[in-house]
C-alpha cells in the first residue's frame, strides 16, 4: 500500500530534483560549488519549459545556500508562465470549468506539506511550504486550503481562464470526452 511520504517524494520529484553534481541545461554542463558540504549541486527539469525555473532556483540557490528556497522559487517561475497550460493560473481548468491547483514540498529530513484542489492561489508551492511550516498536517485540499492561504496572507486571484484555457475548455464541453496528453 502506498504511504503519504511515498506519494509526496514522486510529487516532489516529478516536478525538481535537487541533488549533488552539476546543474544540466539544455545539454549544457554548468558546474557550481555547494558552499555548505563541498558537494556540487544539481537541478534538473524533465521538460524544456524548466529551465527557467531552473535558473531561478540555481540563482536563489547561490544567494542563500537554501535548497528549499531554491526548489520553491523555481516551482514559482512554471507557476506564474502564462503559456503553461498544465501548471498555475493559466492552466486547464477541471471538468467544472475552475482552474484548480495542486503542489507539494518535502525537506530532506522528511517534513512535508501540500496542498490539492485549491483554487485562486497564485503560487500553491508556496501555500504547501506553509502547510510543511506552519501546521502539523502534510495535506490541506479544496475550500480548507483556500482558507489557510488567506489566514496566512496570500492574496486570492480573480478565477479568470487564459483565453487558450478557456477555448480549450469550451471544445472539451462539446465533446466531454477526456483524453491524458501524456
Amino acid at each position: 500500500m502506498p504511504s503519504r511520504r511515498n506519494f509526496l517524494k514522486q510529487s516532489l520529484l516529478s516536478s525538481a530534483i535537487l541533488l549533488p553534481g552539476s546543474i544540466i541545461k539544455s545539454g549544457e554542463l554548468l558546474r557550481g560549488k555547494s558552499e555548505s558540504n563541498g558537494r556540487k549541486p544539481r537541478i534538473i527539469s524533465t521538460w524544456n519549459h524548466g529551465l527557467e525555473a531552473n535558473e531561478k532556483a540555481w540563482s536563489v540557490l547561490h544567494q542563500t545556500g537554501s535548497i528549499l528556497d531554491a526548489v520553491e522559487e523555481g516551482v514559482k517561475v512554471t507557476e506564474a508562465d502564462p503559456s503553461s497550460r498544465t501548471v498555475g493560473m493559466y492552466g486547464f481548468p477541471d471538468r467544472e470549468g475552475i482552474v484548480t491547483l495542486d503542489a507539494s514540498i518535502m525537506k530532506g529530513n522528511g517534513e512535508c506539506g501540500s496542498v490539492c484542489f485549491v483554487r485562486q492561489v497564485k503560487h500553491p508551492i508556496t501555500l504547501a511550504r506553509k502547510v510543511m511550516e506552519n501546521t502539523p498536517h502534510v495535506m490541506l485540499a479544496g475550500e480548507g486550503a483556500r482558507q489557510f492561504a488567506i489566514a496566512q496572507g496570500m492574496p486570492m486571484e480573480d478565477e479568470v481562464l487564459h483565453p487558450e484555457s478557456e477555448e480549450a475548455y469550451l471544445e472539451w464541453l462539446e465533446e466531454q470526452e477526456y483524453r491524458p496528453i501524456i
